[in-house]
């Protein structure tokens, strides 16, 4: 497993584990990486991650986290009920996996992403995204 892999697994357990964010998306959390498959159930969230390191000699990175919620409802309620309770999960997070001693997100923005289907909702959320790769460390004290 590598460090994305490990970021969006440690992720992905804390948002499919949640049984206040179960219950907003309809009693499971439908969580893809990337993108969703064809006719993928409503509500459902995707996830990807973007690296840049913060320099040649430093073993952390200041990347982005992005998460995108899709929902087809008559009104924007159950998007913005889920946006809500990700926010409270997500902003602020300080964790570890095994790959990474500490990772933190914290919110950069977010907004409604216009769809041309009628009830069709999706919702684009960016966060900040700052880990330690700690494979790195002592390969960068060589340089």
């Amino acid at each position: 497993m590598d460090i994305v892999e490990s970021l969006l697994t440690a992720i992905h357990t804390l948002l499919t584990g949640d049984s206040t964010l179960k219950s907003r998306m309809g009693g499971t959390v439908r969580l893809y990486p990337v993108w969703a498959p064809p006719d993928a159930e409503f509500p459902y969230l995707v996830h990807r991650i973007d690296i840049r390191p913060l320099a040649d000699y430093s073993p952390q990175s200041k990347s982005t986290y992005l998460i995108d919620i899709w929902s087809y409802s008559p009104s924007a309620k159950e998007t913005l009920d889920i946006r809500e309770r990700l926010m409270e999960l997500l902003d602020g997070l300080d964790s570890s996996t095994t790959k990474t001693s500490e990772f933190w997100l914290w919110k950069q923005g977010d907004g409604f992403v216009p769809e041309s289907t009628e009830g069709i909702w999706h919702y684009a959320m960016i966060l900040n995204l700052k880990h330690t790769n700690d494979a790195q460390i002592g390969v960068l004290l060589k340089r």
